[in-house]
């Protein structure tokens, strides 16, 4: 959830602040000279939204906060994150692990996009020329990673624009 849905943020915030969570769970990581705890609170929406939040957002049962503390030497950083949820269980492990896969997810991909496909550094920011590229790196990411061959991404995107005829087989031509 971002701040986007002011309302829908700041409720759910409000109800972080006035009750800590009826399950709580908390997972370190410690790689590559950084620890990182991850702290899961869960609440029933029911309980503690106000009651147009909760007629707004239909099948809304579960609220999350995961607050994440970075350490890394001597600087610690700490960013609060919120979810909604339709679950009615309150598995405060599983939501824990699921929102570390989704970011783990969302990141892998934007690095994919941009290292191979220089995504970052695109100046379409008109009309639907944003959205259009963005669906055509997607699928050629989505082509290339079906190749059975062992090139890399940005090999196998390159060899395709130099021949034709391997474009063609990619794409089943």
């Amino acid at each position: 959830m971002k701040e986007n849905q002011k309302s829908l943020y700041e409720d759910v915030e409000c109800a972080f602040k006035v009750h800590s969570g009826h399950s709580v769970n908390e997972t370190i990581e410690a790689d590559h000279g950084r620890i990182e705890t991850r702290r899961c609170h869960i609440l029933p929406a029911g309980e503690y939204l106000m009651e147009e939040t909760i007629e707004r957002w239909k099948g809304l049962s579960t609220i999350v906060r995961i607050v994440s503390t970075r350490e890394i030497k001597d600087h610690v950083t700490q960013d609060i994150r919120y979810y909604i949820s339709d679950e009615k269980e309150t598995n405060v492990s599983c939501f824990n692990a699921l929102a570390r896969g989704h970011w783990g997810i969302e990141n892998q991909l934007h690095w994919v996009l941009d290292v191979n496909f220089r995504e970052d550094s695109c100046r379409a920011r008109s009309g639907y020329a944003p959205q259009n590229l963005s669906v055509l790196r997607k699928m050629a990411l989505q082509i290339g990673s079906n190749q059975k061959d062992k090139l890399s991404i940005k090999k196998l995107t390159y060899k395709a624009a130099l021949d034709i005829g391997y474009l063609k087989k990619l794409i089943g031509f």
